[in-house]
């Protein structure tokens, strides 16, 4: 039979697990980042999850096109960026809420622990009548 003190150190010990991988979580999705090419590579985006846009590289051979490709290869990035952000973005929100299992493991710590408890002294003790021969 599993002793009560074993699961509450079971449950502690995914509790402290659930804890570190929700803060990583947290550091992960602040640090998501979209890319997005454009004119075969010649130009590269990256946008930030806060809306920020990172850097933008251009090859300096397509500088010398007419100033309306160059606009348009770079909106065309720009946006293919934002997309892949938007990607990231709803992959990562389509995770687990950690937080959520971790205060109802918390709460099933606090309240079935103890009543497993009292169970099993009350099964020990049963069992103890009826090995005497004592009525349960």
């Amino acid at each position: 039979m599993t002793n009560p003190s074993d699961l509450s150190r079971s449950i502690s010990e995914l509790l402290s697990t659930l804890d570190r991988s929700d803060a990583k979580g947290d550091t992960e999705a602040a640090s998501l980042q979209g890319v997005g090419e454009a004119a075969d590579g010649m130009v590269r985006v990256v946008a930030l999850a806060g809306g920020q846009i990172e850097s933008v590289w251009i090859d300096p051979k397509l500088m010398r096109s007419p100033s309306e490709r160059l606009a348009e290869e770079i909106r065309t990035a720009t946006n293919a960026a934002l997309t892949n952000l938007r990607s990231a973005l709803a992959d990562a929100a389509a995770a687990p809420d950690t937080r959520a299992m971790l205060e109802q493991l918390r709460e099933l710590q606090r309240s079935a622990v103890p009543q497993l408890q009292g169970l099993i002294d009350t099964l020990g003790s049963v069992q103890a009548r009826l090995s005497t021969g004592g009525r349960p």
